[in-house]
């Protein structure tokens, strides 16, 4: 199999056109002739995870966030990102970036990982037929929770060791949002449209913080990272989808780790 097979068939479950304006989720580099070996699923591709998929013998990686997101003006040598970029096109690894369109599709990851299963779209984006997409999802309760319970239940099950929040542990919960990523500056949104008792993401800055305060809207700041790990098995098996009976393996990064650390 060729990786411009692969890339098409992944085109075609994650269509790219219903990616955000900002995004430029799809081909980053491609040497679209070269017969496919091993893929490599990460979130981000960085120092670690290339040279990881050079190891492992990979010459296609997947990642979630995509390693060319504005123009690239030059290429230096002693700059991070173009010594990335320098090395995968050196290596002929080819790389390809499932973001936002696939944000869209798989917008009850982060509810279903948590446990609440029937959550539906927050934000319904209705750009596919026959599929359901959107920016997150919201949940109406079938039995009130502590805050405490949901603090508890989303650093455990996320695997972190820690999280951050705002409101009374004591407060009762009956509906809660969630938005994996960069949520953070989707807070008021939700807020004037849904009006949830919680708000579970990531990347929540003061202002974002102060207006759920002011609105009594408790939120859990869970990092960009610890909403988004889980995308590695998913796009692992989304990519599996594809292959149909395809032997090709499939290696999920294990080399990555949450970037913020909390000094004590």
């Amino acid at each position: 199999m060729k990786i411009n097979e692969i890339i098409k068939r992944i085109n075609n479950e994650f269509p790219d056109n219903i990616q955000e304006s900002y995004d430029n989720t799809g081909t980053q580099i491609i040497f679209d002739e070269e017969l496919l070996k091993r893929i490599y699923i990460c979130l981000d591709a960085d120092h670690h995870t290339v040279n990881n998929a050079k190891e492992k013998n990979c010459n296609l990686i997947i990642c979630h966030h995509p390693l060319i997101f504005k123009p690239v003006k030059k290429i230096v040598s002693n700059e991070s990102r173009s010594e990335i970029l320098i090395n995968l096109i050196t290596e002929k690894i080819s790389l390809f970036a499932l973001h936002t369109n696939y944000d869209k599709i798989m917008y009850k990851a982060l509810s279903d990982f948590l446990g609440y299963p029937d959550s539906i779209p927050l934000n319904n984006t209705m750009e596919l037929p026959d599929t359901i997409t959107g920016f997150g999802s919201y949940i109406i309760l079938n039995q009130f929770q502590y805050f405490s319970e949901i603090l508890y239940n989303t650093k455990n099950k996320l695997g972190l060791d820690f999280v951050i929040y705002s409101g009374d542990k004591n407060k009762i919960i009956r509906s809660i949002a969630f938005i994996n990523g960069s949520g953070g500056s989707s807070i008021e949104k939700v807020i004037a449209s849904h009006k949830p008792d919680c708000i579970i993401t990531g990347d929540v800055n003061y202002h974002h913080a102060k207006y759920a305060i002011d609105s009594g809207t408790a939120f859990i700041d869970a990092g960009h990272f610890g909403t988004e790990f889980i995308f590695k098995k998913l796009l692992a098996q989304s990519v599996a989808n594809v292959l149909y009976d395809e032997k090709i393996e499939i290696v999920i990064s294990d080399v990555e780790k949450n970037p913020f650390q909390v000094y004590k």
